[in-house]
């Protein structure tokens, strides 16, 4: 049965049953944006919503993180001009949030007098017995010449011991920097507080109760009336999370009224018919509300990625129902009566717009053979929208137009066709001239790709993260945080099964790290090995000689800066062995689990301060993971930085595949449909130039792949054909270039406008890595539009013009003979 056919047998009965198939429609639709509601309401921005299940970073957040007191903090960052009003309020509102439910708040910290006093007892229990041995012989042997100090004969400034005296009394204390025991810059203009609830959660319920409850606190102690000039921020992986929902649902709102608005406006300019915009727009919100019930139902939620699957696929859906109306129209002007205009229509366009929403289709469920969820969850849901929105249009306006035509018929006036008319007259008398434009403009993309240096992969977060966080938000406060610290406080948590696991992977990394030398990414490492040192008695044995080495004499000899804290050291508390009980709380904490158990944790601090590049993040997840893998231990890591890390080698493993996948499922749909070799060469030859000149402007820019915008290349394919199938197809069946123009080439245009919009809508976002995928998917459409436009165009024309100069000579002969 031929196309033809099956319009002939199909549309009389979609008339003659109208009213039965849009009330159906109609309770379809009704049903299905109920589950959609749901689907949206499930949204999901933790990054582990990007990987798979099977990722180690995911598994162990989903395995370690419950049996882990909470790893993510909530930041409360101070900045103000009166220091002492500052410790005031952090004293007032620390009181505040400690008498908050335990289900909230598990601990607030803000001083370190409790890592002070742990340190002034036990702090020389921290040095390498090799120092304090060291130490002890240098004031042994000066005690035997009777000068302590080493004094030379010609009375030469003492010379200090090898081992600094300095860092055997300070012993690693972490808070000499801060103000009166806070929190707090020396100059005191900087303060935080350090909100810990009982147990992580990825989920935005229990972070989003949190901040509430402490942003209450915070009003309710009216921060102006301490110091007028308090600026109060969050921080921390808590106001991060809050933060990076709000923003993803902000975005959303913002991206879906731009798209709904500039599409209509759009369809009014093109129709200028109500009638006929109601008609697409009916049918394209009856796939669009079953695309996204289902998805409730296949997906059961919405990430970073598929949220904003809404504009897209309402602007690329619409395509379908902007030509069939356009070619129903056409049949109109002609004097067609609605049902025979209805059935031409739709035998007309099937193939073209099979190709163009089958391919788009393709393309995003490529996107599905990757491991990434983000993509392969983006690529079912893509895939579905763009089936069921073809479906809808051929099941849905044909009923639809002949209910809208019987009650308020649709004036079938000439369309805006005169622009592309006059292209077409253009392209025809000099087809050379968009020909040389199209090789000017490739030979400009291959220099770019040529010359192109550098990483692929966007290596700085701060690039593709929300402007706003990084300008008052959570990254910006985070900076202020680390004035305060100046080191790192998000460490990469190890757990294991056992302790001997967890100490032979220490030991690996301890190893490698000594290989590294000054090169070495970490700052430190902790866990109850470190914390509770071994050979604690022959330290203990040491400390007591040096004191006994420290006299009046000796001490009096010193440097000044010193004379203090060694009195200090002489005079200290007996040294006894530290013991895990003894531990600071928020250090026992950090390394026990939640039941109580200790010794199969260890926190692993970055040497870097603030934001690490993926050069960085990568060089320590090996550093971390290498060594899990030498001690054969099964020990577990667990950090953002990995889940980074992780995102990236799966688009570096996935994203070639995925492209060279919608390429060739593509290619092969536009074989399947036209059948012609030369029409579907044409077709992919057009296609290729649009994403080539894609490519090159995007090399141009130096643009650098990321976690989102890999995509743009898969559905660039897919989507970008759809214009130059439906410029071959419409030029097969009627074999004038000014006709194609004048009538396909406005629909195709619309198209093109309406998908633009779609990802242009993108753009208003606050995420840079969405805007900039919006940015770069609507400069492929364009690139797309113009090759199917203008390239293509003039390409068909010169083959009208050298068929027709290759006639000539022939029948010049036969007219000689």
């Amino acid at each position: 049965m031929t196309v033809d056919e099956l319009s002939r047998r199909l549309i009389p009965g979609l008339i003659r049953r109208r009213a039965l198939i849009l009330w159906s429609t109609a309770g379809i639709a009704a049903i299905s944006t109920f589950f959609s509601a749901l689907l949206y309401a499930d949204l999901r921005s933790g990054l582990e919503e990007l990987l798979p299940e099977t990722a180690p970073s995911v598994v162990a957040i989903r395995t370690v993180t419950p049996r882990l007191h909470s790893t993510a903090r909530l930041s409360i960052d101070l900045e103000g001009s009166d220091p002492d009003a500052m410790e005031r309020f952090a004293d007032d509102l620390a009181s505040r949030l400690r008498a908050l439910p335990p289900a909230l708040v598990e601990s607030v910290e803000y001083r370190s007098d409790e890592q002070d006093r742990f340190l002034d007892q036990f702090g020389p229990l921290y040095l390498d017995p090799v120092d304090l041995r060291s130490l002890r012989d240098q004031f042994r042997a000066q005690v035997a010449k009777a000068n302590p100090l080493a004094v030379d004969l010609d009375d030469q400034p003492a010379q200090q011991p090898a081992v600094d005296l300095a860092a055997a009394l300070e012993a690693r204390r972490p808070a000499v920097h801060f103000r009166n025991g806070y929190f707090q810059t020396p100059e005191g203009k900087l303060l935080v507080l350090q909100v810990w609830p009982p147990e992580s959660s990825t989920g935005l319920g229990p972070n989003r109760q949190l901040l509430a409850a402490v942003q209450r606190q915070i009003d309710a102690l009216q921060p102006s009336s301490y110091d007028p000039q308090l600026h109060i921020g969050f921080s921390g992986e808590v106001a991060e999370l809050v933060e990076q929902q709000a923003a993803l649902a902000s975005d959303l709102a913002s991206s879906t009224v731009v798209v709904l608005l500039l599409v209509l406006a759009a369809l009014w300019l093109y129709y200028r018919r109500w009638g006929a915009i109601a008609a697409v727009v009916g049918s394209l919100a009856a796939g669009c509300s079953v695309t996204f019930g289902l998805a409730w139902f296949l997906v059961g939620h919405l990430n970073a990625n598929t949220a904003f699957l809404g504009s897209i696929v309402v602007g690329n859906g619409i395509n379908v129902g902007i030509i069939f109306v356009a070619r129903y129209l056409e049949r109109r002007r002609e004097g067609t009566a609605v049902d025979e205009a209805l059935q031409q229509a739709w035998s007309a366009t099937l193939a073209s717009t099979f190709v163009a929403a089958f391919g788009a289709g393709l393309a995003y469920l490529s996107l599905a053979a990757t491991d990434f969820r983000g993509f392969s969850q983006f690529g079912v849901v893509g895939a579905l929208g763009m089936a069921l929105c073809w479906l809808s249009a051929y099941l849905v306006l044909p009923p639809l137009l002949s209910a809208i035509e019987s009650r308020w018929p649709i004036e079938a006036r000439h369309g805006s066709g005169q622009l592309f008319a006059a292209l077409a007259r253009f392209s025809a008398a000099r087809p050379a001239a968009w020909l040389i434009c199209g090789a000017m403009l490739l030979t400009f993309s291959a220099a770019a790709v040529a010359s192109y240096r550098g990483d692929v992969l966007e290596s700085d977060m701060a690039r593709i993260g929300a402007k706003k966080s990084l300008t008052n938000g959570a990254l910006f406060w985070a900076g202020k945080a680390n004035e305060v610290f100046q080191s790192s406080r998000t460490p990469i948590v190890l757990e294991s099964e056992a302790p001997d696991q967890l100490e032979r992977t220490l030991a690996a990394l301890d190893g490698r790290r000594r290989i590294l030398g000054s090169s070495d990414p970490l700052r430190e490492v902790i866990s109850l090995g470190t914390l509770v040192p071994r050979g604690q008695e022959e330290k203990i044995a040491l400390v007591g000689e040096i004191r006994s080495l420290l006299s009046d004499a000796a001490i009096a000899r010193l440097p000044p800066e010193l004379r203090e804290r060694a009195r200090a050291f002489r005079s200290g508390p007996p040294v006894r062995p530290v013991t895990f009980a003894d531990l600071p709380s928020s250090l026992r904490r950090a390394i026990s689990e939640r039941d109580g158990t200790a010794g199969r944790i260890a926190l692993i601090y970055p040497r870097k301060v603030g934001r690490l590049d993926l050069e960085e993040l990568d060089e320590i997840k090996e550093l971390v993971r290498g060594s899990i893998d030498e001690a054969g231990a099964r020990v577990q890591a667990l950090n953002t930085l990995l889940l980074i890390s992780d995102i990236d080698d799966v688009i570096v493993r996935d994203a070639p595949r995925a492209t060279l996948l919608a390429l060739s499922l593509v290619c092969a749909l536009v074989m399947l449909v036209m059948r012609r070799l030369r029409a579907s060469a044409t077709v992919m030859a057009a296609l290729l130039t649009g994403v080539a000149i894609l490519v090159g402007t995007a090399a141009a820019a130096r643009v650098r792949m990321n976690f989102l915008n890999f995509v743009v290349l898969p559905i660039t394919f897919g989507i970008g054909v759809d214009y130059a199938v439906n410029i071959v197809q419409r030029y097969r069946q009627s074999g004038s270039l000014e006709k194609v123009l004048r009538e396909t080439g406005s629909a195709v245009a619309l198209c093109s406008l309406t998908t633009v919009i779609g990802y242009a809508s993108l753009m208003v976002a606050d995420s840079q890595a969405l805007a900039g995928f919006g940015l770069l998917a609507a400069l492929g459409e364009v690139t797309c539009l113009f090759t199917a436009l203008f390239v293509l165009p003039a390409w068909l024309a010169r083959s009208e013009q050298r068929q027709a100069a290759a006639v000539e000579p022939a029948l010049e002969v036969d007219l000689g003979s």
